[in-house]
């Protein structure tokens, strides 16, 4: 297997990491004047050009430079260059910045473009020098009140390095701007309509900074509508199942592709032209621009920078490459780390090692999701897949029975050569049909039921049917990893302190029960190893966050002790720690935990939910965010992209029930029981059942009761018909057979979970009247 390195993250070739720029249609010529053109090298130190202006903090020009410094964020150095004609504020503005230091990565520098007054407000293009996080570029306005109003943010895919030059630009053209990174389009937005024309100037904010050949040409064309270079959402199938799969079309969907996602493009090269089911890929690529993802799956190695071409040719970003072979896999990613990878497993059979391999190839080339024939496909295969955040696409549904079987086992995704088979089986449940039970992780154990973070909290999280169980670690003051959330043990337990400034002695002489109820006086603060082993062989995934940075090793050496590899999450709210992670243990699931506010438009959150998958994709993450930061669109674009993740911390019921009918699949919370108490699947004694006219049948299903254990038990059932064609009469669990013909009858029992009805289905019981 492959060890990731930062050099997936280090890309800096010709092969683009995200939107390629788009041609700018603009009729400006070798006659416009050039509005600014400034390299400094004809200035003494200490001098400005003529009629630049420091308006705030320290600029001048050293070295064929203009240097600004600062050191703080409220001591800003800002320096304003006056345009003889500022073109109505259409303009491009450009120049090579380079950070000399910083206070912290989360300190930044910025190109200011339509500045009022030569001073403010204005917009600008800032720069933290920690460019990976979610908020590393902006574009945001310096209002009226001089306070901010950060309007939009996104993230490069490294953060810049210190001494080294980057070139910054801004096209501005009335209300539509365009931030380009080393022409890399970073932000391209439709809200600059508040200020239309105006100066242009340098900032710098908590940083030293550099800037050189500087800029400004007038700009008198158009940029492409905004809607034209939005994030896309396929249409999906009308249905009453909450978190039904996404459809992709096979290679030999032909013309049937309607309500399909994605279409599957089987990749070989000819004569030097790479092909894609039969015609150049070029071509298909652009028919499916605007229309639907492309998943293109290949098995030919060295195909991977021609790959990578084609997709730069036909400005295609969002797509993902699939292949039974890693190799190919990681190469493409490592050409470009926003494309989303996948593994094709077409194995005849699929057993638990077979399983363990999966997830570990998975995670270990940088994907997210597997696609696996239907004949491998069973409920308990898919559970464990989904346990370690492995989407699943199922290859086949050709047949209304084919397609059935993979929504039993709970695919997120059905390859289909027949889509219009699928949107008709989909059409047959009813209202808030649970195919799949959501992945319930237990948050920090039962903190409803029991002290949270303790053994007595996990055990019974385990006997609740918790599928995960989360857990919080970090380092005392020896050194030792310990179970706790906080960073003392002031709230948790009956003594005081911070976790790194007491030893693990001290803090296994605390009680941790006590303060819940007295029932539970003397449990103990956890170590790690001591959780580790309280589940070691279990069926139940431990979901662990690393609360401390430094500790990653540390970790990875005690479960490896354990041998529990194949029983681990990682998850966190530092995006560094899990990337060390990622680099040490690259099997593994790793999630990066955040929290943010919700989009107002449904444009705004389509680009926020294009902005969080290439993100994730990119740092190879899965994106836990809160319950609060997700929404239909969000859950929708994910599962459209082969992306499953863990949200906290559902507490209230209402919120829970609203994100489960929008799709969510890996709730957190600490009320594990809410979901756990309710069965997970129906199963019928028989699949197909031939009558006389006239004659009855009665139908007894048993249910699933828990992922985990196999154990059935009967439960109060009914029949129905989901197409009344006349050919049967259901009556409770009697079916009667009424005309000559066929008919689908289904199994359902309705139950009541947060709340609310819900609805528990079999597949279809396919009757024959004679």
């Amino acid at each position: 297997m492959k060890t990731k390195t930062v050099s997936r993250f280090a890309v800096t070739s010709a092969l683009a990491l995200s939107i390629v720029m788009p041609q700018l249609h603009s009729n400006a010529n070798a006659e416009n004047a050039v509005l600014v053109n400034e390299n400094f090298d004809s200035l003494q130190n200490g001098m400005l050009p003529s009629g630049w202006k420091v308006v705030e903090g320290q600029g001048t020009v050293q070295d064929g430079k203009l240097l600004l410094s600062s050191t703080a964020t409220n001591k800003p150095a800002r320096v304003v260059v006056p345009l003889a004609d500022d073109n109505n504020g259409n303009y491009v503005f450009e120049a090579d910045m380079t950070f000399k230091s910083a206070v912290e990565d989360t300190r930044w520098a910025s190109l200011m473009y339509r500045v009022q007054n030569d001073n403010y407000p204005y917009y600008q293009f800032a720069v933290r020098r920690g460019t990976t996080a979610l908020n590393g570029i902006e574009f945001a306005e310096r209002t009226e009140k001089n306070a901010w109003n950060v309007m939009e943010t996104n993230f490069h895919s490294q953060n810049f390095e210190y001494d080294k030059s980057y070139r910054l630009k801004v096209v501005a053209s009335k209300n539509r701007v365009q931030q380009y990174i080393n022409g890399q389009l970073v932000i391209d937005t439709a809200a600059a309509s508040k200020y239309s024309d105006g100066t242009v100037g340098f900032q710098a904010a908590g940083s030293t900074v550099q800037y050189d050949n500087v800029k400004v040409t007038p700009f008198n064309g158009e940029l492409p509508d905004i809607k034209n270079s939005g994030a896309l959402l396929p249409e999906e199938p009308a249905t009453n199942m909450v978190n039904a799969p996404t459809l992709i079309a096979g290679p030999e969907a032909g013309g049937d592709t309607d309500k399909t996602s994605s279409a599957l493009l089987k990749i070989e090269e000819s004569n030097g032209t790479l092909l894609a089911n039969g015609e150049p890929l070029v071509e298909q690529l652009q028919s499916l621009k605007g229309k639907k993802i492309p998943v293109l799956h290949v098995e030919q190695i060295g195909l991977e920078e021609a790959l990578v071409d084609a997709l730069n040719e036909t400005t295609t970003t969002d797509v993902q490459v699939v292949s039974s072979d890693t190799a190919i896999v990681e190469a493409v990613k490592d050409l470009n780390p926003k494309i989303r990878g996948g593994l094709y497993y077409g194995k005849s059979s699929l057993n638990k090692h077979d399983l363990q391999q999966i997830a570990e190839d998975v995670h270990g080339s940088g994907s997210k999701m597997v696609m696996i024939p239907q004949h491998n496909l069973i409920a308990d295969n898919v559970y464990y897949l989904h346990n370690r955040m492995v989407s699943v696409w199922g290859i086949g549904g050709d047949t209304m029975e084919e397609t059935h079987a993979l929504l039993h086992a709970g695919v997120d995704g059905i390859v289909t050569n027949a889509p219009s088979i699928a949107v008709k089986a989909f059409g047959q449940y009813p209202e808030n049909t649970i195919i799949q039970r959501p992945i319930v992780a237990a948050h920090r154990g039962v903190p409803s039921q029991a002290p949270e973070n303790t053994m007595a909290g996990y055990r019974l999280a385990y006997d609740l049917g918790a599928d995960q169980i989360e857990t919080d670690v970090q380092r005392t003051k020896d050194g030792q990893l310990v179970i706790m959330h906080d960073n003392t043990v002031d709230r948790t337990t009956n003594g005081t302190g911070a976790v790194d400034a007491l030893t693990l002695e001290e803090i296994r002489a605390l009680d941790a029960g006590v303060k819940y109820d007295q029932k539970f006086a003397g449990e103990k603060v956890p170590t790690f190893k001591e959780f580790l082993q309280g589940f070691k062989g279990k069926n139940v995934l431990l979901l662990v966050e690393l609360k401390d940075k430094g500790i990653e090793q540390q970790v990875i050496d005690e479960i490896k002790s354990e041998g529990m590899m194949d029983q681990v999450s990682i998850q966190s709210f530092y995006l560094d720690s899990m990337q060390t992670m990622n680099n040490i243990s690259p099997e593994l699931p790793i999630g990066y935990l955040f929290s943010a506010s919700v989009p107002k438009t449904v444009e705004a959150k389509l680009q926020n939910a294009k902005k969080m998958v290439d993100y994730g994709t990119m740092n190879d993450v899965n994106l836990n965010a809160s319950y609060g930061s997700i929404y239909e669109e969000y859950i929708q674009y994910s599962r459209q992209r082969g992306q499953m993740s863990m949200h906290w911390t559902f507490r209230a019921e209402d919120p829970f029930a609203e994100k489960l009918k929008q799709g969510m699949i890996g709730p957190i919370t600490d009320y594990t029981q809410w979901l756990t108490a309710s069965p997970i699947q129906l199963e019928t004694p028989i699949k197909k059942l031939n009558l006389n006219v006239g004659k009855t049948h009665t139908v007894q299903a048993k249910a699933k009761v828990s992922y985990r254990v196999d154990q059935r038990e009967l439960i109060k059932t009914e029949l129905f018909v989901a197409e009344d064609n006349g050919v049967v009469k259901v009556n409770g669990n009697t079916v009667e057979a009424v005309s000559r013909g066929t008919a689908q009858v289904f199994v359902k029992h309705t139950f009541t979970m947060l709340g609310q009805e819900w609805n528990l289905v079999s597949e279809p019981l396919e009757v024959t009247v004679k």
